[in-house]
């Protein structure tokens, strides 16, 4: 029997690290105060269950693991498939935070999961792998990752929370067509300096208004006629550019 683990709640302030960067989305379950930069976010930290030489990883269950704790010093990252049998299916919160000699993190095809923080304010961090079958990438999970210039995201994506992608480097996103990720959440995208344009497919039906709050000047969405993205373009004076059917 796996031995209990005793929960500890720790809340994280956000502070303004990097020119232009006002605020990290730190927020509590309730969504109270979306803008407010108090502490709300709650961490559960545990001991991790297996080890090898480069991660710790925490037992989901008898066939999964989140990996929690990263001990190496590389510069490019592999996160492994599996250890001891168990699938590496969630990558742990805050795992590589901070972590500036990181440039690039591959994940293997098992990952479902990128959980809140996962890779926030990694400076040098300019590549990321995500494989298909990711379903959710959490709140705050690649923020202020400001040498970040490009994503592919796969079109597994059922969430991408608040903050998620805010203050990178990202110069143009496509958001895949999806029956699973219908909404882009509050400032997703929040002060991208250097994002130019975002492709929005027709599977998209909810924006949130902030969403693109703060982006490069002549930012551009572009989308489908007669699709929402296109409506919601228009209605927050957004500039656009209709793709043709």
């Amino acid at each position: 029997m796996k031995r209990i683990i005793s929960a500890i709640l720790a809340c994280l302030l956000c502070v303004s690290v990097a020119a232009g960067v006002s605020g990290c989305g730190c927020e509590n379950k309730k969504g109270k105060n979306k803008n407010s930069n108090s502490a709300g976010y709650k961490v559960e930290t545990t001991a991790p269950d297996l080890e090898d030489e480069n991660f710790g990883y925490y037992k989901l269950n008898d066939k999964e693991v989140k990996v929690t704790v990263y001990k190496g010093n590389d510069k490019n990252v592999t996160i492994p498939e599996s250890v001891d049998g168990h699938a590496v299916s969630v990558v742990g919160h805050s795992i590589f935070q901070a972590k500036d000699n990181i440039e690039s993190v591959t994940l293997p095809s098992t990952v479902t999961e990128i959980q809140d923080y996962a890779f926030s304010t990694c400076k040098n961090l300019t590549k990321v792998t995500l494989p298909e079958g990711l379903k959710i990438i959490g709140q705050n999970a690649f923020w202020n990752c400001q040498k970040l210039e490009e994503i592919t995201l796969p079109s597994t994506l059922k969430k991408i929370d608040w903050y998620a992608f805010s203050a990178t480097g990202l110069k143009s996103v496509t958001i895949p067509e999806s029956n699973t990720l219908q909404e882009l959440k509050e400032k997703v995208f929040f002060q991208c300096a250097s994002l130019t344009e975002v492709s929005i497919p027709v599977t998209i039906t909810k924006i949130s208004p902030d969403t693109f709050e703060q982006c490069a000047d002549g930012f551009t969405i572009k989308a489908y006629s007669n699709s929402y993205a296109l409506s919601y373009a228009k209605q927050n004076n957004i500039k656009f550019e209709e793709i043709p059917r």
